[in-house]
């Protein structure tokens, strides 16, 4: 090297302060901001709608395993036609890999009949459900309800490509992992406990790679024996007797075995400040998921689902909730955050998520700890409180106005094995919340410490996220 390139190096060094020893510059904590809820000079008056929920469905019980409901119409005039297999009492088992088989059995059965509609077969899985859903003109409704009866026959499963199957499932989980949405296992072995029947359910990758025709249609048996099913049916106003005959043989390969109900108890118990990382070498953004494991006890259901939404709607609704307009809006740390409550029959988790650039990680953490506190300190405005119901009542009459949100409602509503009078509770509960109870809420659910992962470069991050959470220990995760 020459001479005079090696004294402007050094001279470099020197008018830097040093080379490599430059501390990273990161964003400084600030106290949270609430939103102002003053109505805009000369702005028109909201008119003020009682909103009432739908009229429940008919059900017509047609075994002792099998209802048929009778729901609304759709705009389309075709019938809705939604066979829904549900187990309450524990997830379904490889769940993943039955979702697969049928996406793959949907075109064999859409090559195998003559029934026009049978392309617009969908799948919709979830922990405790699979809906297989049908949109078709009304005179081919007895057909289309046998085609989806047969979707669970062993037959259907004989000529399956294996290979295929196997190869998707493979292809899946190479995308899970190239998008960063790691996270959302490592979250849910945190939030729900390692032994948590839910963390067991779903991944097997054992299975996936081993399967064959006897383990898959052992795992066929499997879901089947552990149902409970319901033929739901959009705009069909009433069943003649023929039809049900019709629906009710066709349906009767479907007949569950004896199930044997167990109890579960859940054993969670809070981490204390503990922060668990993934660490992610050159990403340029941190994800964040902050949230609360809600008792699930008998004694209490209601209040504690109750509490699970409002307090996420609060802080977490898009554009006015208080995370947003604090940690977008007023601090542009990130492009957005977000508060969801998961509602199942054996877990119910109250999320905050969103993400955030990793010289911002610190400040983003903390931003959303301090919104928590303060949300336990004060309760909100009358206004806010106000803003927070129109918002709520709003989302909940767009989602009963929309077909599609509407069955996943009532479907999740039938695996959650809530009551006709359910969704009329939870009206009443909203409309009677007051400031002082929201804040109650937060006081009662955000009393502990919560359950924080974060997926970023732990390299960079570290020395910010000592120094906004020197009370935090950092323990570094990964997915197994």
């Amino acid at each position: 090297m020459r001479p005079i390139s090696l004294l402007l190096i050094l001279i470099g060094c020197l008018w830097s302060g040093g080379c490599q020893q430059t501390r990273l510059s990161f964003t400084q904590v600030e106290a949270p901001k609430v939103p102002s809820f003053t109505a805009p000079t000369n702005a028109p008056t909201l008119a003020k709608k009682e909103f009432t929920p739908l009229a429940p469905p008919e059900v017509i019980s047609l075994s002792d395993e099998l209802s048929l409901h009778l729901l609304p119409g759709t705009p389309s005039q075709l019938v809705g036609i939604h066979l829904l297999a549900v187990s309450p009492d524990a997830p379904y088992e490889n769940l993943d890999i039955m979702h697969t088989a049928l996406q793959q059995l949907s075109v064999k059965l859409a090559n195998q009949h003559d029934l026009p509609c049978i392309e617009g077969l969908t799948i919709h899985p979830s922990i405790h459900g699979l809906r297989l859903s049908l949109k078709c003109p009304a005179s081919a409704l007895a057909q289309a309800v046998d085609v989806l009866a047969q979707s669970w026959s062993s037959d259907a499963y004989g000529e399956l490509e294996l290979s295929r199957l196997k190869r998707q499932l493979a292809l899946d989980k190479h995308i899970r992992a190239f998008n960063g949405s790691e996270i959302e296992e490592v979250w849910a072995d945190k939030i729900l406990g390692s032994a948590h029947p839910y963390n067991k359910a779903l991944n097997n990758r054992e299975l996936q790679q081993s399967l064959d025709k006897p383990q898959l249609l052992a795992l066929l048996e499997q879901t089947k024996a552990k149902s409970q099913w319901h033929l739901l049916l959009e705009g069909v106003p009433q069943v003649e007797d023929s039809l049900r005959e019709q629906l009710t043989a066709s349906l009767s390969q479907l007949r569950a075995q004896q199930r044997q109900r167990e109890r579960f108890v859940d054993t969670f118990s809070p981490y204390g400040k503990q922060l668990f990382v993934i660490d992610a070498p050159g990403t340029v953004q941190t994800q964040v998921r902050i949230g609360y494991h809600l008792p699930m006890g008998l004694d209490d259901q209601e209040d504690s689902a109750f509490a699970c939404e409002a307090l996420s709607r609060w802080l977490g609704r898009s554009f006015s909730g208080r995370l947003y307009f604090d940690l977008r809006e007023q601090r542009g740390l990130t492009y957005g955050i977000y508060g969801r409550c998961f509602n199942n029959p054996m877990a119910r988790i109250l999320k905050y998520y969103g993400a955030t650039q990793h010289q911002h990680t610190g400040a983003f953490i903390r931003g959303i700890l301090d919104h928590l506190a303060l949300a336990a300190e004060a309760p909100p405005s009358e206004a806010e409180l106000a803003a927070l119901k129109t918002s709520q009542f709003s989302l909940i009459a767009l989602r009963q106005d929309d077909p599609g949100h509407r069955i996943e409602d009532y479907s999740q509503a039938i695996a959650r094995q809530a009551g006709s009078d359910a969704m009329t509770a939870r009206l009443k509960r909203w409309q009677t919340l007051t400031p002082e109870v929201l804040q109650a809420l937060a006081q009662a659910h955000f009393g502990q410490e919560p359950v924080i992962v974060i997926r970023g470069d732990l390299a960079r991050i570290r020395p910010d996220l000592e120094e906004k959470l020197p009370e935090w220990q950092l323990k570094v995760t990964w997915v197994d």
